[in-house]
């Protein structure tokens, strides 16, 4: 599978994630859910930061910056989830995480993707997404990763 598109169905799993914890009660299953969209979304972030966005010459500055501006708020976003897992306001943390990431996914699927696809088809075409994740993960423990350890 292409990475792009690898990505694009991790953005529909996180979106499945996301509204299961909006009808989740505090327990281990949300617990679950919790750490599952942590993991995922951190391992997801990494590959994007490390191997996408530099694509030479498909993103401007302005657009990588702002990207990553947006994967610090979900990493905001899931420090809230954990810390008010059982706490009243969970539901409004979810409500914004959810909406920030939308807002990402809609961006990223509208317009950097397709220009990733027109502009750096050479450089991504042949990446591995398993590989990239796996590579993510040698970088940094995956719910210990941010941005700057990358």
């Amino acid at each position: 599978m292409h990475v792009l598109d690898h990505l694009e169905s991790e953005h529909r799993k996180a979106e499945r994630m996301l509204a299961q914890l909006s009808d989740s009660e505090a327990g281990p299953e949300r617990n679950r859910i919790i750490e599952e969209l942590d993991d995922a979304l951190r391992v997801h972030m990494a590959v994007e930061e490390m191997f996408v966005y530099p694509a030479e010459k498909a993103l401007d500055a302005e657009e990588v910056k702002e990207a990553n501006t947006e994967h610090d708020l979900a990493r905001d976003g899931l420090a809230k989830l954990h810390e008010l897992a059982s706490e009243p306001g969970f539901g409004a943390a979810v409500d914004m995480l959810t909406a920030g990431i939308a807002h990402h996914v809609q961006e990223e699927e509208s317009d950097l993707f397709p220009k990733l696809r027109r502009h750096a088809a050479d450089q991504l075409d042949p990446l591995d997404p398993e590989e990239l994740e796996q590579e993510a993960r040698r970088a940094g423990a995956a719910g210990e990763l941010s941005k700057d350890d990358l």
